[in-house]
């Protein structure tokens, strides 16, 4: 644990020894302040849950510039052979990049708090959607962090880690729509072609399946219930599944260009 909190303790500082650190805070701060104020102005009442809902389409953005810089700065400078030889595992140090890139995530997500002690402060509600919506956050944006380090991990450069993660986050944002025009070609082709002579109903029967089958992976649909203040284990499950996944790809890859280099 020592050399996973050097680690930690490393790359947390280097993101506020540049800008980078200091930019994402501000703009995010910023835009929820922004949401939150122009709320109490326009409508008399805000909804931290739903702002929340929303800064989620902001990790598009915002995960890919923590994490590009996970191991591809690694690599520019030289630095990586001195983790791969020293004595901490590839575990310990893809652990201590990760933690650190969610504890800047944290640090981001709690610059919100003022705005909800600020509702509580004026009467406003503050119930189980918000806490719901405070964990899905976090949750979603672990796994968002976890696909970003891996990314990192492929390639030198930044810009390529960049649009990778970037890539990736978008395709997942955009399963929905994917799978809504998959089930209606599906539909459509079923109904023109109907060999097996199904009736209307069995043919919408498919087309929700092939949708449902589609959009299956899409992180945002695990966080329906916990945005609706019902919690369950299965989200939680399967977020923790991504991380895992990911956080193993990452250490398989390191592993990899370890050993080509011997």
């Amino acid at each position: 644990m020592k050399r996973v909190g050097a680690i930690f303790r490393r790359d947390l500082i280097a993101y506020f020894k540049s800008p980078v650190g200091y930019i994402i805070l501000a703009v995010f701060a910023i835009i929820f302040g922004i949401l939150f104020s122009s709320e109490i102005l326009f409508g008399g009442q805000s909804d931290i849950g739903a702002n929340l809902l929303f800064m989620q389409f902001m990790l598009i953005i915002i995960v890919p510039i923590i994490t590009m810089r996970g191991f591809t700065e690694d690599r520019k400078s030289g630095t990586d052979v001195l983790l791969l030889t020293s004595p901490a595992s590839i575990f310990e140090v893809v652990i201590g990049k990760f933690l650190a890139s969610f504890t800047l995530l944290l640090i981001m997500t709690s610059s919100t708090l003022i705005h909800l002690f600020m509702t509580l402060g004026f009467g406003g509600v503050v119930d189980a959607k918000t806490l719901g919506a405070y964990i899905g956050f976090i949750f979603i944006g672990a796994a968002y962090l976890s696909i970003g380090l891996f990314a990192s991990s492929l390639t030198e450069n930044q810009l390529i880690s960049f649009i990778t993660t970037f890539g990736i986050i978008l395709a997942l944002f955009l399963l929905s729509l994917i799978a809504s025009l998959m089930g209606t070609l599906t539909s459509t082709l079923i109904s023109k072609i109907n060999i097996f002579d199904l009736s209307d109903i069995q043919i919408d029967n498919i087309a929700k399946k092939v949708t449902e089958v589609i959009n299956w992976p899409n992180p945002s649909t695990k966080l329906d219930n916990f945005s609706s203040g019902i919690f369950e284990l299965t989200p939680i499950v399967y977020f923790v599944s991504i991380v895992s996944i990911f956080i193993f790809l990452t250490i398989r890859m390191i592993e990899k260009r370890r050993w080509t280099q011997k």
